[in-house]
């Protein structure tokens, strides 16, 4: 970005005459999805910020159902989610393939998220169908070693439906504002309505899970997102389509201050909530939404941490399971895993969005990430 805006400058200084394309910051995306349905496993392709075009697609390698990934360092990681769920780490070449390094059981059914601590020693594996978590310490290469530590959830939640047991939907780490610098793992289950919060020790040991947060019955907390530089932790309710804004304390508990309706006041249908992201200035605030409304909302965040909503607008296709900000771009992709394709949204000065009359096609997206 620095030598872009270099460039920029000497252009204005010298009066050189430049194109769009010899401005253009290509960025190399990965997207994976459910194989069951239709994909074949990880894809590669090209993305021009500056023209909003897409290269080819580039299968990069087979797997089954790689619903979630990760990249970290020189490793990435995707799910098989499964009965017999895997952890499967791969190296990646010149050309962009993917090599399989190691498959790794999660001790779980359907796994469906990943997450790294923040050194990069561990990393946490949310099983949906099992309600259990599973994390595994990392080796000097990033594959993981052993069998993992494994934190069961029990219980269930009013929906008979979609809360008959204990499903873990993510895990990811946090640090806490107290003496000790605290640093533990909080695992939705929504399932059972409720955030864990697993202290771990210098040896990378979980202490004995406490309830962090319960949501109100039947809200199904699905993912959550940390402020960048407040307390706050951002709870997506994925089944009540709604978000919780929470105040974390030194011991983890999370205490809700705010809870909002994602979607528009004038809405009725049937809506599930999926993804959720705050802008790294800790302004604006993300989530998706899928069902009879599939879209996108808007959040400003106040100097309180309590949001208002600013926006919904279209996804553009059907069922946005998952989106990507490109912030030094000022770009949004979102990954439609029904209507398979991929969109690019202009994130404006305000935070809100339009749509930038960009999209392309891709098997049954469900994750994207950079190379």
């Amino acid at each position: 970005m620095l030598q872009r805006k270099l460039f920029l400058s000497l252009t204005l200084i010298l009066g050189i005459t430049t194109t769009a394309s010899s401005l253009a910051e290509t960025v190399k995306v990965v997207a994976s999805g459910y194989t069951d349905t239709g994909g074949e496993g990880v894809y590669g392709l090209t993305f021009d910020t500056a023209t909003n075009k897409f290269g080819p697609i580039q299968l990069l390698t087979k797997t089954n159902n790689p619903s979630f990934g990760l990249h970290n360092k020189n490793v990435w990681y995707f799910v098989d989610e499964d009965k017999e769920g895997q952890l499967l780490s791969f190296s990646q070449n010149e050309k962009g393939e993917l090599n399989l390094l190691q498959k790794s059981s999660v001790s779980g059914k359907w796994p469906c998220y990943i997450s790294v601590r923040k050194d990069g020693k561990y990393v946490a594996v949310a099983n949906y169908g099992s309600g259990n978590i599973a994390v595994f310490e990392l080796d000097e290469k990033g594959v993981p070693k052993g069998k993992p530590q494994l934190k069961q959830h029990e219980g269930k939640g009013p929906n008979a439906e979609r809360q008959e047991s204990a499903h873990a939907h993510w895990a990811g780490w946090s640090q806490l504002n107290d003496a000790n610098k605290t640093t533990g793992i909080y695992a939705i289950d929504l399932g059972v309505d409720k955030i864990f919060w697993y202290p771990q020790d210098s040896k990378g040991t979980l202490a004995e899970g406490q309830v962090a947060y319960k949501a109100a019955p039947g809200d199904g907390p699905r993912h959550l997102a940390i402020h960048p530089q407040k307390p706050w932790v951002y709870v997506l309710n994925e089944l009540g389509n709604t978000l919780s804004v929470t105040q974390q304390d030194t011991k983890g508990h999370l205490t809700e201050i705010q809870k909002v309706s994602a979607l528009p006041a004038d809405f009725k249908g049937k809506s599930t909530a999926a993804h959720i992201v705050i802008s790294a200035d800790g302004k604006h605030l993300y989530t998706s939404n899928r069902g009879d409304l599939n879209s996108i909302s808007v959040f400003n965040i106040a100097d309180d941490g309590k949001v208002t909503l600013a926006q919904n607008i279209s996804s553009q296709g059907k069922l946005p399971r998952f989106f990507l900000l490109l912030e030094d771009a000022k770009k949004m992709l979102v990954a439609n895993q029904d209507s398979n394709n991929l969109v690019v949204l202009n994130i404006l000065a305000n935070g809100q969005l339009e749509y930038s009359g960009a999209q392309t096609q891709i098997p049954k997206p469900t994750f994207l990430g950079l190379q």
